[in-house]
């Protein structure tokens, strides 16, 4: 049969809208929010997408063509090896066709967990098995979310009825206590013994007005804001108390900062926590540095100490409410500052520094980034 021109241009004209057709499903694979990775029957990536490559915090280039380990957790990655082995040979696998709940390894060695659905396919007479991943961790982030807000709303209500009942008589004790201390007559034990009372009363009572700083919902005055600003504040404010501690306080600004959605106020609130911290940490005649610069995301602030640094165990508990390695302290300082700082679409961690002492890293949206975060007016 003798082809002819028309004949090529029919054949050119299928070619061409088949090609349109797989380049439509590539990007609709491509662009879908869940991951999808292919392997083939060697255990080997031959497809992995740019959800995907988010998700576990890899480049394609870098996986495709090599083995799927690297996105397993190190203990099931031989099982999991073994089980493509058996399927490829029997063809019988309980999870194919099926979903369940697992944990994946991103490139950092944190882990996660996913909800991951398996299928396989024949083609060009070689078997390809794909998982769709989706990453659960959001969706448990927003769970632990609304857990919180339940406690803090309990924990509110008893706040308010407690402190209500308590604030009275406490002001009463305060007060005839001060009084007494006034009287000429009163010899030096018993002085010392209302020293303690009144000392007593004021710990009590910054105890009640930190507890409701932590429990109540709290009302923002967003603003664009220049961070390196309320750095410059904060040190012209804290300046007379810094001079009686006899330390000194190193601020500095590198690059141009991006500007911030925030409430100066609140955040100057966390900065002078943060930098009282450092303070007790660091000794006789202390130096704190703070420094304030961008990054990818926004902009970083960190506050530095020369102290001894911090025990992983106190890592860990250090933003737990009413934990504290201080004596007199509350526990509540550093809960209400991380509140905040996530009400401000941010977050907060301590770290110890390889040189010594603790760094307080504060990480901040830029303006634009946080509009979709912000508390609903009034909370």
């Amino acid at each position: 049969m003798v082809r002819t021109p028309a004949d090529d241009n029919t054949c050119r004209a299928e070619l061409h809208e088949a090609a349109q057709e797989l380049e439509k499903f590539r990007q609709i694979v491509e662009t879908a929010e869940l991951g999808v990775v292919t392997i083939n029957e060697n255990h080997e990536v031959v497809y992995m997408n740019a959800a995907a490559e988010a998700m576990f915090g890899y480049g394609r280039q870098e996986i495709m063509g090599g083995d799927l380990s690297p996105l397993i957790p190190s203990e099931h990655r031989e099982r999991h090896r073994n089980y493509v082995e058996r399927y490829v040979r029997t063809r019988r696998g309980k999870l194919i066709g099926h979903t369940a709940e697992l944990e994946a390894e991103r490139r950092d060695g944190s882990r996660f967990p996913i909800h991951i659905s398996f299928s396989t396919a024949e083609v060009a007479g070689g078997l390809l098995m794909t998982a769709i991943l989706r990453d659960l961790s959001k969706e448990a982030g927003l769970e632990r979310e609304v857990r919180q807000s339940q406690r803090l709303a309990i924990l509110g209500e008893m706040v308010a009825t407690v402190s209500h009942e308590i604030r009275s008589p406490l002001a009463l004790i305060g007060g005839f206590a001060r009084q007494l201390e006034r009287d000429p007559d009163l010899g030096e034990k018993s002085l010392n013994k209302l020293n303690i009372i009144t000392h007593e009363v004021e710990r009590l009572e910054k105890i009640l007005n930190e507890l409701g700083d932590f429990s109540r919902p709290h009302k923002y005055n967003w603003m664009e804001t220049d961070v390196s600003q309320v750095v410059e504040h904060v040190a012209e404010l804290m300046e007379p108390e810094i001079n009686r501690a006899g330390a000194q306080l190193v601020v500095s600004r590198n690059g141009s900062l991006p500007p911030v959605m925030a409430d100066t106020d609140r955040l100057s609130q966390v900065l002078i926590n943060l930098i009282n911290n450092a303070l007790q940490a660091s000794g006789e005649h202390p130096k704190v540095e703070v420094s304030v610069e961008p990054e990818s995301e926004g902009v970083l602030l960190e506050v530095r100490d020369q102290g001894p640094g911090l025990k992983p165990e106190t890592i860990r508990e250090i933003f737990t409410p009413f934990f504290t390695t201080k004596a007199g302290g509350t526990g509540l300082g550093l809960p209400v500052a991380r509140r905040i700082v996530e009400e401000h679409g941010g977050r907060i961690e301590l770290a110890n520094r390889e040189s010594g002492g603790a760094v307080a890293r504060v990480r901040l949206p830029t303006a634009p980034a946080i509009q979709q975060k912000l508390p609903l007016d009034g909370v």
